[in-house]
C-alpha cells in the first residue's frame, strides 16, 4: 500500500509542478466579410468563412448556425468548372480581401490570357498567360496590393482548331 502512495504522490508531484501544454495551433481564418455588433442587451462578433456545420438553434425569429471555422488556405472542391459551350471560368471567393482563386476548363486546346481590369475598363495587370492543353486549372491570385474596390477577370481563349478567340468576364470585388 506504501509503494502504491509513494508512486501516487510522485505522480501528482510530478505532474503538478510541470508546467504541461496541449497541442497549441495559432490557425489563421481566411473569410470574405465578418463584423463586430454591440447594444445594451450584449455583443455579436462573427466571420464569414468556410464552416463544418455542426448544430443549428432558432428561437423568437433569430437563428444560429455555429461550426469550426477551417483555418487553412486550401481550394478543395470549391471550384465548380462544369462545361458549356466555351468551356467554363470561375471566380471564387466574391468579394476577396488578400487572395483569391480563379479557375478554367475549356472543350479544346488553345491559348489562354488572363487579365485583370478597374470598375472603368482600364487593364490593371496581365494575371495569366499560357498555352492549354486539357483539365481543370485553378490558380491563386494575391489581390492585397490592390485598392478595395470592383474589378473584372477577363479570360480570352483563342483556340487553336479554328482560331476564333472567346471572352468570358467575371466580376468581383476586394475589400480590405
Amino acid at each position: 500500500m506504501a509503494i502504491k502512495t509513494w508512486l501516487l504522490t510522485a505522480v501528482v508531484l510530478v505532474f503538478g509542478f510541470t508546467n504541461m501544454q496541449a497541442q497549441s495551433l495559432s490557425p489563421q481564418v481566411i473569410s470574405s466579410t465578418g463584423g463586430y455588433s454591440s447594444n445594451a442587451n450584449g455583443s455579436l462578433s462573427y466571420t464569414v468563412g468556410e464552416m463544418t456545420m455542426v448544430q443549428t438553434f432558432s428561437a423568437n425569429g433569430n437563428i444560429l448556425t455555429q461550426g469550426f471555422q477551417q483555418p487553412n488556405d486550401n481550394v478543395t472542391g470549391l471550384i465548380d468548372l462544369t462545361q458549356d459551350e466555351f468551356g467554363s471560368f470561375v471566380v471564387y471567393p466574391n468579394p476577396a480581401v488578400d487572395n483569391m482563386w480563379f479557375g478554367f476548363r475549356l472543350p479544346e486546346a488553345g491559348k489562354v490570357q488572363i487579365s485583370l481590369y478597374d470598375v472603368i475598363g482600364q487593364k490593371v495587370s496581365d494575371v495569366y498567360h499560357t498555352s492549354y492543353d486539357n483539365g481543370k486549372i485553378v490558380e491563386q491570385l494575391n489581390v492585397s496590393t490592390y485598392a478595395a474596390g470592383m474589378y473584372m477577370l477577363s479570360m480570352t481563349f483563342v483556340s487553336d482548331k479554328d482560331g476564333k478567340a472567346h471572352i468570358s468576364t467575371k466580376k468581383f470585388q476586394i475589400i480590405n
